[in-house]
């Protein structure tokens, strides 16, 4: 019978197999196994002792694990699942934030932690990060979004020649974006969320 969450259950599957070739993570594969099984007590008694182990770990094993484990879950149905709060909030977090001072001029951390000032910066640092570029230009759009959504029945919210500028800014952004796809998705989302500004100036 088809799940709902069958997604997210692949997911939890996929991880759990490549996390066992790393003998040191074996607990956060099993968490995984545990999880994927509806076993939550079980794999939530697991992650604890993951993460107790994990969290006083050198810096340059947090990291590893950090990274590996963010890659894995970009864009992945069923992120939350991977990266529980507790794992979040107790190692990742942490080791990004501590990531950011030991090697300033990395653009990875920045990427991951994810609000627009970080993903400025991530792109600062290596303009090749494709991942960061493309988050960027998400968080461009969501912010313009945000001032238009209640276009055209009610009022732009905020100063429509800021988002005239972010959408310019988001525009100079893509251009450099490697994936056809991608270039092609928000292009077209940056030309609607134009054309809502564009046609709420002419109407005012």
């Amino acid at each position: 019978m088809f799940h709902w969450r069958e997604d997210y259950f692949q997911t939890l599957r996929d991880v759990a197999v490549e996390a066992r070739a790393f003998p040191e993570w074996a607990d956060y594969a099993d968490f995984c196994s545990e999880y994927e099984k509806g076993l939550r007590r079980q794999a939530f008694a697991i992650l604890e002792r993951f993460i107790g182990e994990l969290e006083n770990a050198p810096f340059d094993k947090r990291r590893r694990f950090v990274s590996w484990i963010l890659n894995r879950a970009n864009e992945r149905e069923g992120r939350n699942m991977l990266i529980p709060h507790p794992l979040h909030r107790r190692v990742v977090e942490p080791t990004l934030l501590e990531w950011t001072t030991v090697e300033a001029g990395c653009s990875e951390p920045h990427r991951w932690l994810g609000d627009h000032e970080h993903l400025k910066l991530a792109v600062e640092l290596d303009p090749d990060d494709q991942l960061a570029r493309k988050k960027l230009v998400v968080s461009f759009l969501s912010r313009v979004g945000f001032a238009t959504h209640e276009l055209p029945h009610h009022g732009y919210i905020g100063s429509p020649s800021e988002g005239l500028a972010a959408l310019d800014e988001a525009e100079a952004l893509v251009r450099a974006l490697g994936s056809d796809k991608d270039r092609e998705q928000l292009t077209a989302a940056i030309a609607e969320e134009r054309t809502l500004i564009d046609e709420y100036l002419r109407g005012s």
